[in-house]
């Protein structure tokens, strides 16, 4: 049986230990120790990492009360080191005791039961069993989680084999001898999990965002460092927007939408013109008698190259529209005749290293060369122009 340090000492980063099995197979070389630092995964909790004799712990796994390591390298014979990532090992126990608290925080104020648990590479998750959570519920389930974790509350593990004296938060899942986390006061739940020592190690529980998940509401949080990494890049955010807008903080959010409509209002305005310019254009255009009208367009809106080649084919003129930015882009439509441009697709396209598609009286696709436009004129005065 592997003694399981981490769950009488979760703070523990290094120690010697040696080895009683080991075996190779696909690949990995699996040992069994007689005591071991890395916490499986389980509980919503993530595998830990580090090393043994410098050689990266890649897989933890359970079997019955021992916990197989699966190294990519042999770590040696007898007695070998072991070294946590013990800065990522103290990231999950923030966040975990932090869920302890807050799932009992929920029961307290909307007794609101937790679900699931699981602790991501960016946020820490719980799904409750309520449909939703307004603004003024999650300040208030912030501010009492706050006085929780101001409270210095000692947070003690011990086992018990009478789980049903201890008023648990949820009845355990497995009969026996179980393995208690209590923060004094507030929550007891069974736990095979690594915890702080104490509610002010959380530090603070912020509630990021809500998702809706069938009929009830998931809760993404950030306690501990994560949570501080959080307020300090907002605060670079806050603080670059400011010197940006010259503006105070709380009036930013009403100075964004006023910047906003006003682009939205010019943005109109400047669409009205460029139309009447184009319809400027487009008279003349048909009103010279141009049989082939080639334009060069300065951005890539194919939807704009579009509107341009129908509205002029309308007038019985044959059109080549193209941006040459990347990724490149050209339509070529017929205004009069029956040639089916189809027919010179894959001469196009393949002049331009692209390809493309479209219908007997237009074409568009993509590609990478435009210095071949004026052997494409060629071959379209040659195909539609009599």
């Amino acid at each position: 049986m592997t003694e399981k340090i981490y769950q009488t000492d979760a703070y523990c980063s290094a120690i010697t230990a040696r080895i009683m099995a080991k075996e190779f197979r696909d690949g990995r070389f699996y040992i069994r120790l007689d005591r071991t630092i890395f916490c499986p995964a389980g509980g919503g909790q993530p595998a830990d990492q580090g090393t043994i004799n410098g050689v990266p712990v890649q897989e933890l796994t359970i079997d019955g009360e021992d916990i197989i390591h699966g190294l990519e390298r042999d770590p040696g014979q007898g007695e070998v080191s072991l070294q946590l990532d013990f800065q990522r090992r103290y990231d999950h126990m923030q966040q975990h005791t932090a869920q302890h608290l807050l799932s009992q925080v929920l029961i307290d104020l909307f007794n609101a039961p937790t679900l699931s648990f699981a602790i991501g590479p960016e946020h820490a998750s719980i799904e409750i069993g309520r449909p939703g959570l307004s603004a003024a519920e999650i300040i208030a389930l912030e501010s009492e989680c706050a006085r929780a974790i101001f409270a210095n509350r000692p947070v003690h593990v011990f086992s018990s084999e009478d789980p049903s004296s201890l008023q648990l938060r949820k009845a355990p899942q497995r009969a026996g001898r179980i393995r208690v986390v209590e923060i004094t006061g507030l929550d007891r739940s069974a736990c095979g999990g690594t915890h702080v020592q104490s509610s002010a190690e959380i530090g603070l529980l912020k509630i990021i965002k809500t998702d809706r998940v069938r009929a009830h509401v998931r809760l993404y949080y950030l306690s501990g460092f994560r949570a501080l990494g959080d307020y300090q890049k907002k605060h670079e955010i806050c603080q670059r927007l400011q010197r940006t807008v010259t503006q105070p903080l709380a009036e930013i959010p009403l100075y964004v939408e006023a910047l906003r409509k006003e682009k939205d209002d010019l943005c109109r305005e400047l669409k009205k013109v460029r139309q009447h310019d184009w319809e400027n254009e487009m008279a003349r255009i048909a009103a010279a008698g141009e049989e082939l009208v080639v334009r060069e367009f300065p951005g890539t809106d194919a939807a704009a190259m579009r509107r341009f080649a129908t509205a002029l084919m309308k007038h019985g003129c044959h059109v080549l529209a193209y941006s040459a930015l990347a990724p490149g882009h050209v339509i070529i439509g017929r205004g009069r005749g029956t040639f089916d441009l189809r027919q010179i697709i894959p001469d196009i396209f393949t002049l331009m290293h692209g390809q493309g598609g479209g219908a007997a009286n237009l074409i568009e696709g993509r590609g990478d060369d435009f210095s071949k436009i004026p052997q494409i004129i060629a071959l379209l005065q040659t195909c539609l122009i009599q």
